[in-house]
This record gives structure tokens, C-alpha cells and sequence, in this order.
């Protein structure tokens, strides 16, 4: 049996993409499954994928991803691949939540927003110097984290459960 191959485009590339992947400016079209709809073997995460502004702006920018959002539409992939891979249809979808940590020197601003694109069900946001501490002590967690090896433990997953967040659609 032939496995079928996959491809994980990460950033946008109008010069290397058929244009029937990507929208006029360089950025993936993907289904609700990261898929490419001309070309189902081929995801799209992160900066690269096209979502649609939800308005019109005197400069014409793309839709902001935070981390959480791309870490969402990795484990999506990562779940259809494994289906598609055992011959079933994908179904897992990213929830596109947001949760943020934005440092700004000796302050910060947080937020939450689920999903990140509007109509939103959860708009919270909150400043101060405490972000920032926040921020380092994220930064020290993550890269320990990633050092030994360890994706989502459960304490974390836990804790972003306890908080409403999901990277997957139910």
C-alpha cells in the first residue's frame, strides 16, 4: 500500500506556490481541516495561512496569529495526518483561541480571546507590570519545556482547560 505524502507549508512563498494554493498576496488557502482545498495534501500553519480580515484597513495587513492560535492548527494537523494516514477522513479542527502574552519592557498586556477572529465568546484583556514578570517566567517554563522533550503536560493542559482553552474543536 502507497502512503499518501504530505506537505506543511510554515511561511507565505508567492514565488515557489501555485497560485491555485494561495491567495493573491502569497498566503496558503486552507479548509477546516489546515488543507488546502485544490490540493489536499498540502497544510497550511502559522503566518503563511490566508484568513480574511474582518474589515477593511487604510493599510491592507494580514490577521495577527499569536503562538497559542499556531500551536491550535499544529495539533489539528498533526491528528488529520495520523487519520489520514490510517486511510479515514480528517475531523479534527483548530479552535484558533488566543492567549497572549504581550511584553512591553517593564509592562505588559494579556489577553484572551476565543476564537481570535470575531464574533468572539470570550474578549478579556489586562496590563500591567505583572505581565511582564509573567512573560519571563513563561519564557523560562516553555524552553525548559521544549529542552526536555515535553509537548503539553498535563498540568498545562489542565490549566488551559480550567481557563476555557482548547487548541481542538471538540
Amino acid at each position: 500500500m502507497t502512503r499518501p505524502t504530505c506537505r506543511i507549508v510554515t511561511t507565505p512563498c508567492p514565488a515557489t506556490i501555485h497560485t491555485s494554493t494561495s491567495n493573491p498576496r502569497g498566503f496558503i488557502v486552507i479548509d477546516k481541516h489546515q488543507r488546502n482545498p485544490t490540493y489536499p495534501n498540502v497544510f497550511g500553519l502559522g503566518v503563511c495561512v490566508a484568513i480574511a480580515p474582518t474589515g477593511k484597513t487604510p493599510v491592507p495587513v494580514g490577521v495577527p496569529k499569536t503562538g497559542f492560535m499556531i500551536e491550535s492548527m499544529v495539533t489539528a494537523i498533526a491528528h488529520n495526518m495520523t487519520e489520514i494516514l490510517d486511510g479515514k477522513p480528517p475531523t479534527h479542527e483548530a479552535t484558533w483561541n488566543a492567549f497572549c502574552l504581550a511584553d512591553f519592557g517593564d509592562g505588559g498586556v494579556a489577553f484572551v480571546a476565543q476564537p481570535q477572529i470575531p464574533p468572539r465568546n470570550v474578549n478579556w484583556s489586562a496590563s500591567g507590570k505583572w505581565v511582564h514578570l509573567a512573560k519571563v517566567g513563561f519564557e523560562k517554563y516553555f524552553l525548559g519545556k521544549i529542552r526536555r522533550g515535553e509537548t503539553e503536560p498535563f498540568y498545562e493542559k489542565l490549566a488551559l482547560e480550567m481557563m476555557g482553552l482548547r487548541k481542538i474543536k471538540a
